[in-house]
């Protein structure tokens, strides 16, 4: 999953609360409830280059490991 297409890993994604919401700068800016899940993904989703960090995180803590 941390390869995989999420929220986590968009170019439009900011840290919102650690590690299990972001905050998308591409929804805000379509007057759409910008806090969404890091787990999550829309039709907008813009893959970066790098993996985030964040998604790691936020597996752990869904899988309760964290």
């Amino acid at each position: 999953m941390i390869d995989e297409e999420c929220c986590g890993n968009c170019d439009s994604h900011n840290s919102y609360h650690y590690p299990t919401k972001i905050f998308c700068s591409t929804r805000y800016d379509k007057n759409e409830d910008p806090i969404v899940d890091t787990l999550w993904r829309c039709d907008d989703y813009n893959k970066v280059s790098q993996s985030c960090y964040c998604v790691r995180e936020a597996l752990k803590v869904k899988d309760g490991t964290e």
